[in-house]
């Protein structure tokens, strides 16, 4: 993938982080998981182990938009190390 397609899947991944209905269905996501957390018992490892897993899957795709996000940034300043600079810079 060249610096400028990072760049602009940064700007998608931006995007859709700041978008306000995936930030209400993230904030809705943690806060079933963690109302579904409270209701198992302590000794119902299956129950815990499901929203664990629930929680582990929100988290990756959170994640994998955030390094898109660090992976743009990183070009970013790849693309202007790289940039002619004009005489006397």
């Amino acid at each position: 993938m060249t610096n400028d397609e990072k760049i602009q899947r940064a700007q998608r991944a931006k995007a859709l982080i700041e978008d306000p209905i995936l930030a209400e269905a993230t904030a809705h996501i943690e806060a079933e998981c963690w109302r579904l957390f409270k209701t198992f018992a302590p000794t119902d490892t299956e129950g815990i182990m499901r929203i664990k897993s629930v929680q582990y899957m929100h988290d990756k795709y959170l994640n994998f938009l955030r390094q898109a996000i660090a992976d743009g940034k990183m070009a970013q300043l790849e693309v202007d190390r790289t940039r002619p600079r004009p005489p006397g810079y």
